[in-house]
């Protein structure tokens, strides 16, 4: 069992807010078209960043564990969609991850490893029945 915390300040200017985690610090703020100031990518941009960075770091973590595994070429593309409400809020309403994978494995077993970087990704798991999702493996 794993426990984070992300701090996030508002700073002064536009949208801009800074996260602290761990020894790490990143910007997320929104285009100048949404009042910000497009110094880093917005929310949803690293909401679906998290969900190909898992998928990625599961696939490496399976590969660690399997002596007859080597990865090639492993991607994830996340393209997301959102719904503004006649409220104001906005909601990820669909996503579409598409994952791109080149491995030593037989066809049927590289199936399998696609599956459980799937299966195993924390992120995904976490976003299921939140979010409709479509998987796609290329």
């Amino acid at each position: 069992m794993g426990q984070y915390i992300v701090h996030s300040t508002l700073r002064p200017l536009g949208t801009q807010v800074m996260n602290q985690t761990g020894g790490h610090s990143y910007l997320s703020d929104e285009p100048a078209v949404a009042q910000g100031t497009d110094a880093g990518p917005n929310p949803v941009q690293y909401l679906l960043g998290a969900v190909g960075s898992c998928m990625s770091v599961t696939a490496r973590n399976i590969e660690n564990e399997e002596d007859n595994l080597t990865i090639k070429k492993f991607k994830v593309d996340v393209y997301g969609e959102t719904t503004q409400y006649p409220d104001g809020s906005s909601k990820v309403t669909d996503m579409k991850i598409k994952l791109t994978a080149e491995t030593n494995l037989s066809a049927e077993d590289h199936q399998f490893f696609m599956n459980e970087v799937v299966r195993k990704c924390t992120v995904h798991a976490s976003l299921v029945g939140s979010i409709p999702m479509t998987i796609e493996f290329a």
